[in-house]
This record gives structure tokens, sequence and C-alpha cells, in this order.
């Protein structure tokens, strides 16, 4: 934010009128802190640009909800750069998880053993099992996220609720 003419208190409520330049310095300010936030606790270097870049669009989609202002905005985006840090470990967790359910039906079709495929079905009934005994929304929760591999903040648009929410259903129903 090194050209800014906002100070932290104004930036938010002129980026949110629909000052362009604020918007700009916004960006800019959550970029900084992202990236030196998410390099401190220890985000990797193929992934940090692309964290830095959700970073800076989750705090531009909370700011075009037309959300009041924070109280302090720097610690404000140095928390919204550690869920963006939360979500990613999570999806890294969860996309091997699936992967490796997701590569049963594969392992059947390629081995073709009749006792791998005995398990492989055993398996596919538990988990339609286990979906059957979750409520409607978490089951609706978990098919967006592990059926249609869709990010928490997409699944919260879709189901019109919050990311917590989201959140918090998968994590329950898992």
């Amino acid at each position: 934010m090194r050209g800014s003419t906002h100070s932290d208190g104004e930036l938010w409520r002129h980026a949110r009128s629909g000052d362009a330049a604020a918007r700009q310095d916004l960006a800019e300010l959550t970029r900084e802190i992202a990236a030196a936030e998410l390099r401190r606790r220890g985000v990797r270097r193929d992934a940090l640009d692309d964290l830095v870049q959700e970073s800076v669009g989750s705090t531009l989609a909370f700011l075009a909800r037309d959300a009041a202002g924070p109280r302090d905005l720097r610690a404000f985006l140095k928390y919204r750069s550690w869920g963006v840090l939360s979500d990613h470990r999570k999806r890294m967790r969860n996309t091997s998880a699936t992967t490796d359910l997701g590569g049963a039906s594969e392992v059947v079709a390629s081995e073709g053993s009749p006792s791998v495929r005995i398990q492989a079905g055993e398996l596919a009934r538990a988990l339609a099992d286990c979906k059957q005994g979750l409520g409607a929304d978490q089951r609706e929760a978990v098919e967006l996220r592990y059926g249609a591999r869709l990010e928490t903040d997409a699944i919260a648009a879709r189901l019109a609720v919050h990311r917590n929410t989201v959140s918090v259903r998968v994590f329950r129903a898992l």
C-alpha cells in the first residue's frame, strides 16, 4: 500500500463506496499482509501465490457483500489469510482422502480380481449407507465438496449460507 491516500480506517469505507483506487489499495494491502502471514506460517513457495490471490479474492468478495468495515483492518486481513490457509490445508487432506476413495473403482477395473471387486463393492455400499445416515443439509454439503469438488465459497454461494456453516456441516458429516 505504498502509494495509498487512505488510512486503514478510511480504506474499507472508500472501497465499499466503489472507489476504484481504494479497492486497488485494499487488494495491495491484502496481498502484502497475506504474503507475510502465509510465509510466516510455512506455506510452500509453489502454493504461496495462489493462496495470496485467494486471500485477495476472498477479501474483495467479503467487501462486495456490503459488509461493515472491520475495527482493525490489518488484523482482519491477517485472520482472513489464516482462514484461506486453513481451507487450503483441509483441501489438501481431503483431496488425498477422496483420491484414495475415488481410486477404488480404477483399481477394480485394472486389477479385476474377485476379492478386490468384493472389497470395493463393500466400500461403495458402506459409503452410500453413511451418506444416507446424514441429514439433508450435511449430505448436500458433502456431495458438493467431494462429488462436485467445489470450494467452500462456491458451496456457500450455492446453498445461500455462510462459508463457516459449510465447513461445520462437512466437518460434522465426516
